[in-house]
């Protein structure tokens, strides 16, 4: 029983990782498609160009603040940023 309940939380675990690698490949794709390079994303974020590289491929957590701050920098609604994805 313990070790269903463990088996069921590290298959969760791995479920919101993919959701979180899909977000930022997206985030990037946007990026990349509206012509946006990492330099300049990086300035409108506050960071260097080799921390914002850090948040795109993950090393560095995105949070919600720079997520809504990327959004709008790219000039994208929440709600349709998130439309297609489960």
């Amino acid at each position: 029983m313990m070790r269903e309940r463990e088996r069921e939380r590290e298959r969760e675990r791995e479920r919101v990782a993919l959701k979180y690698q899909a977000i930022l490949k997206k985030l990037a794709a946007e990026r990349q498609n509206k012509g946006i390079n990492q330099f300049s994303m990086a300035r409108s974020l506050g960071l260097t160009e080799s921390g914002y590289f850090k948040v795109e491929k993950g090393k560095t957590k995105l949070d919600v603040e720079r997520l809504l701050h990327m959004l709008k920098t790219l000039d994208i609604p929440l709600k349709d940023f998130f439309k297609d994805m489960e």
